[in-house]
């Protein structure tokens, strides 16, 4: 419980300061990298091998256990990107980037 804590305070940091955008934009790619620090980041791999990172704050997020990333990483996604707030442990706005709000495991 303890080691779950802080991601889920860094979730709920994500979400609830989430900024509405209306630039959402989709983006299909592979799961690369997942790991979490005072925020929990997504990686994914889009179709022409570009890297895009973001804040992972969709609910399927919450499944995520970096220790157990195997059945995750090289899945296909489809992910809905827009803005959100970083903060650090103690609360402090450290910049906008972007937020993985929602994602979609597709067939393989």
């Amino acid at each position: 419980m303890k080691k779950a804590l802080p991601v889920l305070l860094a979730l709920f940091s994500v979400l609830f300061f989430n900024t509405a955008n209306a630039k959402d934009r989709v983006i299909e790619g592979v799961i690369s990298d997942y790991a979490c620090g005072d925020n929990c980041y997504l990686t994914i791999v889009d179709a022409k091998g570009k890297e895009r990172g973001g804040l992972c704050g969709a609910p399927l997020c919450e499944k995520f256990d970096e220790d157990d990333m195997s059945k995750f990483k090289g899945r296909k996604v489809r992910v809905t990107v827009g803005r959100g707030v970083q903060k650090d442990s103690a609360g402090n706005v450290m910049g906008k980037m972007d937020l993985f709000k929602k994602i979609i495991l597709l067939k393989k």
